[in-house]
């Protein structure tokens, strides 16, 4: 079957929400002509709609050395970027197809997407990653809060561990609620604090830090996928947001002395520093913190009063458990 067909056929499957089929299609095109753009651009749309954006974006990448003229290419890589946290990619994509003359309505929300609205009272989840704070972001989401991108705070803990606040206080513009790192480390909470006065915190809990820790080893456990604890050299390897980031992680948080990888001491004292020297900081101001453990039955109606929403008997979600 020639090139033509084939892409036409790839096409069709992929409307028809038959992405693997569809994938193996465009494939077949680009065996018969490796620079195909409209097949080497639906491939990362593939990926994209798989959930893959790491190996969405070559494939967008080839497109766009194949077509540079095309502006859907550039929307889609600048859009790619942009959901990878990369902001400073996609803010160079969106410049430089201006300069070819390149412009549309997608291009200009990313930009705009990017650079967000100065000042502003914010909601702010300073609880530990597995604490809950998935299902809080759907509650906050719920609630009407413009959550903020997670991927492009969790690129930032290299400032965070650099203790420079700048790119983490630009990102706070862009939404009115955030979660998980780097909101999650230690020091963020104070920056945060400054930057935004009259903001909201709340800090998340579990019911034990055995319990948090245990969620703590089951996340990774399932997401490295290895069907045992992964050791370090497995989160050295591991591409979650870029090779490697979850041993930058553990590094960041706890040594670079691989024996302490998941010492069970050892997590925990972090965990449990890390919720005194939040509950401290705010010891006078307690309509500024709120101490939350979404598990427990009003967890809800606490969080409604908090922010000043209202409660009509909603649930608090249950997200991103890990057993």
């Amino acid at each position: 079957m020639f090139a033509d067909a084939l892409l036409q056929k790839a096409a069709a499957l992929h409307q028809a929400g038959q992405l693997k089929a569809a994938e193996g299609c465009y494939r077949q095109v680009l065996a018969q002509s490796p620079e195909n753009a409209v097949a080497l651009h639906n491939l990362g749309v593939v990926a994209i709609q798989e959930g893959d954006l790491q190996r969405a974006a070559p494939y967008f990448e080839h497109a766009l050395k194949a077509a540079p003229d095309n502006v859907i290419y550039w929307r889609s890589m600048a859009n790619c970027k942009y959901a990878m946290g990369l902001w400073e990619d996609a803010e160079a994509l969106v410049r430089e197809a201006e300069t070819r003359g390149l412009r549309d309505a997608g291009l200009a929300a990313i930009a705009a997407a990017m650079k967000g609205e100065a000042g502003g009272r914010k909601v702010f989840c300073v609880g530990r990653n597995k604490t809950g704070t998935t299902s809080l972001e759907a509650a906050l989401h719920s609630l009407g809060l413009r959550m903020g991108l997670q991927a492009r705070g969790e690129m930032l803990t290299s400032d965070w561990a650099r203790r420079d606040f700048t790119r983490i206080l630009n990102l706070c513009k862009t939404a009115d609620a955030f979660q998980d790192a780097p909101f999650s480390l230690p020091f963020t909470f104070q920056a945060l604090d400054i930057g935004f006065p009259g903001s909201k915190f709340i800090l998340t809990i579990r019911d034990s830090p055995e319990q948090w820790f245990e969620s703590v080893k089951r996340f990774q456990t399932k997401i490295v996928n290895k069907g045992r604890l992964p050791t370090a050299d497995d989160l050295r390897e591991f591409g979650y947001r870029c090779k490697g980031y979850l041993w930058h992680a553990f590094v960041r948080n706890y040594g670079d002395d691989e024996e302490l990888l998941y010492d069970k001491d050892t997590y925990i004292a972090h965990y449990l520093n890390h919720n005194r020297s939040v509950i401290d900081y705010f010891r006078f101001r307690t309509d500024d913190l709120l101490v939350l453990n979404v598990g427990e039955p009003d967890a809800m109606r606490r969080l409604c009063e908090f922010v000043g929403l209202p409660f009509r008997g909603q649930k608090m979600p249950r997200l991103n458990a890990s057993g």
